[in-house]
């Protein structure tokens, strides 16, 4: 779910007004509901990757409440979509999502939310509704992008076929649309999440003998999995000693590969 800066920017200054006050109370309390229903909470730093007048720019994405407002406003708007289209038998596009299996006691630390997002399962779409475990919603569709999502304008086309009492698509019909969805979404998602690593690289290139704070998010075999969250880029080092988890050190960055998208980074002496 992406909004435009602006409008958290915009949100965040208007939030002490009543009407923005009221807003943000409700989903205060819609959250907190789906925090009772064992949503799945994964708080990892994002950053934002842009390339201006030829230079990288990498910014982080705070934690701010009118993002949160935004968040839960378009939860609401998909739940109460969801809830209305299954009262009234309207075939839409759900989105499901299957519990993950994970341990009672994982930490609210960087490594137990890296361990949450390994855990989770991808969504689905289905035609029928069903639990959205990581959400903890009983039933949603996303519906408030219509014009980035193709799924999205597919739901609102089929409500406005119901509200004016026309024939709707049938069940066959939401799901062959789904698989044209599905077949580009995912080469989409991958594409971007390519990019960004690649943009990060170019940064790191331009910025030879970079330093920043490491955390170790993970341990496989004889590596630890390192996550940089001023870059919100994961990289691996040889492990050494007894590092726990969640253990700070700096990182300074030696080399990277760009058509493999990989990093080299060693531990600055003295710091881990």
């Amino acid at each position: 779910m992406r909004v435009n800066r602006l409008s958290y920017t915009a949100a965040a200054e208007r939030l002490d007004e009543p009407a923005f006050r009221d807003l943000y109370a409700a989903a205060q309390a819609h959250e907190s509901q789906r925090r009772q229903n064992d949503a799945v909470v994964i708080d990892l730093p994002e950053v934002q990757v842009r390339v201006k007048e030829g230079e990288v720019v990498i910014r982080p994405l705070p934690p701010l409440r009118s993002r949160d407002l935004v968040r839960e406003m378009m939860l609401l708007a998909g739940t109460a979509v969801a809830q209305f289209a299954s009262q009234h038998s309207i075939p839409l596009p759900f989105t499901t999502q299957e519990a993950p299996d994970l341990p009672p006691d994982l930490p609210d630390t960087p490594s137990g939310m890296f361990a949450r997002r390994r855990a989770m399962s991808r969504s689905q779409q289905g035609s029928t509704p069903g639990l959205h475990a990581g959400l903890g919603l009983p039933h949603y569709v996303q519906c408030t992008s219509p014009l980035r999502r193709y799924l999205d304008m597919v739901t609102h086309q089929q409500l406005r076929l119901y509200l004016r009492g026309e024939p709707l698509l049938d069940g066959q019909a939401i799901m062959e649309r789904v698989g044209a969805a599905n077949a580009i979404t995912g080469e989409m998602r991958l594409a971007e999440r390519l990019s960004n690593q690649h943009w990060k690289l170019v940064y790191l290139l331009r910025h030879p003998g970079w330093q920043g704070e490491g955390v170790i998010v993970d341990k496989r075999g004889k590596r630890d999995v390192v996550l940089l969250p001023e870059l919100a880029l994961e990289t691996s080092i040889y492990a050494k000693g007894e590092r726990p988890l969640d253990a700070t050190l700096t990182l300074q960055f030696n080399e990277a590969n760009l058509p493999e998208l990989e990093t080299r980074f060693q531990v600055v002496p003295g710091t881990g």
